[in-house]
C-alpha cells in the first residue's frame, strides 16, 4: 500500500519487527466500506512493547481514561499515544476574527491519535510471515464478531458501534454478502453469518442468541444450519414488526403529500410568470 502518513506508527512498528494490523474504521474503509475516521486503531501482540517503540520515535504517551471507539468510551487494554509536533507545520487555528475561513488543505492528513489494542483480547493470531498491515477480511471479521459476542454488553455505545463496524461489512463489501463466504470464518461464527444473511435483525435479541449458538457450537452441542430461529419469531426477525409501525405512522412524505406538495408548488410559479407578465 502507498506510504500515507497517518499510518505513520505502522511504519515504525513494522520497522522494528513489531507485527501490527489496521483496526475499526481504517481496516473496514480497505473492504469498501465509505466510512469516517477516527483514531487510528492499531492490534499489536504487546501494547508496552509497541508504545515503548512509538515513545523512542517521539510519539508521547497520553492518558487514556478518555479514550474513545468511535464516539463509545472504550474500557479496555489499551495505550493511547499522540504524534510529535513539527513546528514548522503549525498553523493558527481559524476564528471567525480571522475573516473567511481557510480552503480545505489539499495536503493528506498527517500522522493522528494512535490507539495500540492487545491483539489477543480481539482474538486476532498474526499470521507467521507477513509485513502486511492489513487484516484479511475473514480474521477482521472474525475478531469483530468474537469482540462483540464477548462484550458484556453493559456498554451500549461500545457493543452499538461493534454491530456497526460488522453491519457495514455485511452492506459494503460484495464477497461478505455471498452465503459460501462462511467457510472462510472460524467455524463458531458461520452460524452468525447464516443468520445475519437469512434477514435476522442485528439488536440485543440477536447478539445474545448468537453467543449461546457460538457457545454451543464451540461445546460441540448444535450443528450448523440454514437459519438457527424461526422465522415466525418477531424478537429476531423484526422486519414485519417494524412494518406494522410504519403503518401505523405514515411517512409525512408519502405519495399523496409529494403530489400536493408539488401541485401546489407549479401552481404558485404558474401565478407568479402570469403575474410578471
Amino acid at each position: 500500500m502507498e506510504d500515507i502518513s497517518r499510518y505513520q506508527p505502522c511504519y515504525i512498528l513494522r520497522d522494528k519487527r513489531i507485527p501490527c494490523v489496521m483496526w475499526c474504521e481504517d481496516a473496514i474503509a480497505h473492504y469498501g466500506v465509505p466510512t469516517v475516521v477516527f483514531s487510528l486503531y492499531l492490534l499489536v501482540p504487546n501494547i508496552n512493547q509497541a508504545a515503548e517503540a512509538l515513545v523512542q520515535s517521539g510519539w508521547y504517551l497520553e492518558d487514556s481514561t478518555h479514550t474513545e471507539i468511535g464516539n463509545a468510551p472504550f474500557r479496555g487494554a489499551h495505550h493511547r499515544l499522540t504524534p510529535a509536533v513539527d513546528a514548522a507545520q503549525m498553523r493558527p487555528i481559524w476564528t471567525p476574527g480571522m475573516g473567511p475561513p481557510p480552503l480545505p488543505s489539499k495536503e493528506p492528513p498527517g500522522p493522528t491519535t494512535t490507539i495500540l489494542l492487545p491483539a489477543s483480547e480481539w482474538n486476532y493470531t498474526f499470521p507467521e510471515s507477513t509485513r502486511d498491515i492489513i487484516p484479511s477480511l475473514p480474521a477482521l471479521l472474525d475478531g469483530l464478531i468474537d469482540k462483540l459476542l464477548d462484550d458484556p454488553l453493559t456498554e451500549c455505545g461500545f457493543f452499538n458501534h461493534l454491530a456497526v463496524l460488522i453491519l457495514y461489512l455485511y452492506d459494503y463489501s460484495p464477497h461478505v454478502k455471498q452465503r459460501s463466504f462462511a467457510e472462510e470464518l472460524k467455524y463458531d461464527h458461520r452460524q452468525f453469518h447464516y443468520d445475519l444473511s437469512s434477514g435476522m435483525s442485528s439488536g440485543l435479541p440477536f447478539i445474545r442468541h448468537e453467543r449461546k449458538i457460538r457457545d454451543a457450537l464451540r461445546n460441540g452441542t448444535y450443528q450448523l444450519c440454514d437459519c438457527s430461529a424461526d422465522r415466525n419469531d418477531e424478537t429476531l426477525f423484526q422486519a414485519k414488526v417494524l412494518a406494522r409501525l410504519g403503518a401505523l405512522t405514515p411517512s409525512p412524505f408519502s405519495a399523496d403529500v409529494y403530489e400536493a406538495y408539488e401541485a401546489e408548488k407549479n401552481e404558485g410559479e404558474d401565478t407568479e410568470n402570469s403575474d410578471n407578465n
